[in-house]
């Protein structure tokens, strides 16, 4: 066997092992997997996309993924409400959901509680005679704003809307922590597990939705919830049982939660260790980079005039929103010529705590053409919202004011916008979610191929790609996807999500020669 064909061998060897939540997990064509003497399961067609889960009306979002699920709500699906309805509030997954009968007997779910005084387990029905709070907070996802970053990070390109707030009702963790004696001396975590179903053949440590937060942090606020605005919690967003941080990015709000452990160290699962850290361009992720915790301040406008929804002109009343993790938001300006000069916004609406954002509106005159507003918030403690990202290798915490604003198309009379169709946002694909016709691959395209279909087993179990007839059910489509090269070369080298780092088992060339594949594949 040649260098290179050991070189391939192992590496794919590793893919298979290690899985992949972003990009590229160990891929075949599904007719080279092992002859079990079932039929081989019936990609699904790809221009009929299946319906979303809950009854959630895909008029509202962007579909990144559908397996696992990431919904990011259309710009002008977000409403001027201070509440977020569970209809409109963005879906992110790591993993595929469990099975939605977990929520035929919601009272059932059970609670494992470890690093206490004394160790044991809770029902749901037991959490829910420990007391009743109401928090309401922000939900946002560490990649909200993903699409704005140059570099092209690999992930969802998320835009602004995957964020919402929402009323969560359950039991404070430190009621929890009571019934148990409370936690061990030494403890410095607060360590929360999923009920994520994981992958067949897949090192749990490195799907495992795990996730530590200080044990501070944990103590003070955090609720195990079981309602969202009133309601039991949907399986889309972690129901029977979710647990709920306020204040800190959606990575840590661990859905169908099934244990907590009050712990010396953070978690070792990946997603904790290496995943959600912010860390430089072109390094990979470690446990001494920044976790993914409190969310800075940050605000945007809504609309009208949101995915190019056309604008009379004349007076026009403008909404947005503006939060800062913990700590609430004094005061937000808006701006008509990118900066130069800000006017104050007014603040409108409840005052729903400091975790909870703010909505804001103001009135001005447009004429007809095209205008960019941006807006920038000031938190309670005097940091200020900053015109520009602060460029990180995943793309997290964006947070800047310049790239966000929202372009707004005036006109003199609503039926000018007959026949205009509107440019593609962020995040929206811009084809159906696989090719037409066969797909014409360069050589490189064509050796990239190999490398993707030359392994067990099926990188179906993973990913989806037209083309390779392989509809996984663990990372994003890269059909949806439609990834650049430098994302995969980048993801490839870097590692990302669950799948490790391949710098050192695949070479140059096959890295280009994949990244090719992928890049032509999804066109």
């Amino acid at each position: 066997m040649s260098d290179t064909s050991k070189s391939r061998r192992q590496f794919l060897q590793t893919l298979s092992i290690g899985g992949g939540a972003v990009l590229l997990a160990s891929c075949t064509h599904p007719a080279a997997a092992v002859d079990n003497g079932e039929p081989s399961p019936t990609p699904p067609d790809p221009q009929t996309p299946p319906p979303l889960p809950d009854g959630l009306d895909p008029a509202h979002f962007h579909v990144h993924n559908n397996k696992p699920l990431a919904l990011e709500t259309r710009r002008s699906s977000l409403s001027s409400a201070a509440i977020t309805p569970a209809a409109r509030l963005f879906v992110r997954n790591n993993l595929p959901m469990p099975d939605p009968s977990i929520l035929a007997n919601r009272d059932a779910w059970m609670l494992s509680v470890t690093g206490t005084s004394k160790e044991g387990a809770l029902s749901l029905a037991e959490i829910k005679n420990l007391g009743r709070e109401t928090t309401t907070a922000v939900l946002q996802c560490s990649g909200n704003g993903r699409a704005f970053f140059e570099h092209g990070p690999s992930g969802s390109q998320w835009s602004v809307g995957a964020a919402g707030c929402v009323n969560w009702t359950g039991v404070h963790l430190s009621q929890i922590a009571k019934v148990f004696g409370g936690s061990l001396s030494g403890m410095k975590y607060v360590t929360a597990t999923g009920g994520d179903p994981l992958p067949p053949g897949v090192d749990p440590k490195a799907a495992l939705v795990e996730r530590s937060i200080p044990i501070e942090k944990g103590l003070s606020d955090v609720l195990l919830a079981w309602e969202m605005n009133g309601q039991p919690i949907p399986i889309t967003h972690g129901g029977p049982l979710r647990m709920v941080v306020p204040g800190y990015f959606g990575c840590n709000q661990i859905k169908y939660v099934k244990s907590i452990a009050f712990t010396k160290a953070q978690s070792g699962a990946k997603i904790q260790k290496k995943g959600y850290r912010f860390r430089p361009l072109g390094e990979g992720g470690n446990d001494t980079q920044p976790s993914m915790w409190r969310m800075p301040v940050k605000s945007w406008v809504n609309g009208p005039g949101a995915d190019d929804t056309p604008v009379l002109h004349g007076t026009v009343h403008f909404h947005g929103v503006a939060f800062s993790g913990e700590r609430g938001v004094k005061g937000v300006e808006v701006s008509m010529d990118r900066g130069d000069t800000w006017t104050p916004a007014e603040l409108y609406g409840p005052d729903m705590g400091p975790h909870a954002w703010r909505t804001f509106r103001f009135a001005t005159e447009l004429a007809v053409g095209t205008h960019h507003i941006v807006s920038r918030a000031t938190d309670n403690e005097g940091d200020v919202q900053p015109p520009v990202r602060d460029d990180n290798e995943r793309g997290y915490r964006y947070n800047g004011w310049t790239e966000a604003g929202l372009d707004v198309r005036v006109v003199a009379r609503l039926g000018d916008h007959t026949g205009v169709t509107a440019p593609l946002k962020p995040g929206e694909p811009a084809k159906p979610m696989g090719p037409s016709e066969p797909t014409k691959l360069s050589e490189a395209g064509e050796r990239g191929k190999a490398v993707f279909l030359e392994t067990q087993p099926s990188c179906g179990t993973c990913h989806t790609l037209a083309d390779a007839d392989a509809a996984g059910a663990v990372g994003p489509s890269l059909d949806a996807l439609r990834p650049t090269e430098q994302m995969v070369t980048k993801a490839t080298s870097n590692g990302v999500g669950i799948m490790p780092s391949f710098e050192s088992s695949l070479s140059t060339e096959q890295i280009s020669d994949l990244a090719r594949y992928v890049f032509e594949a999804s066109r």
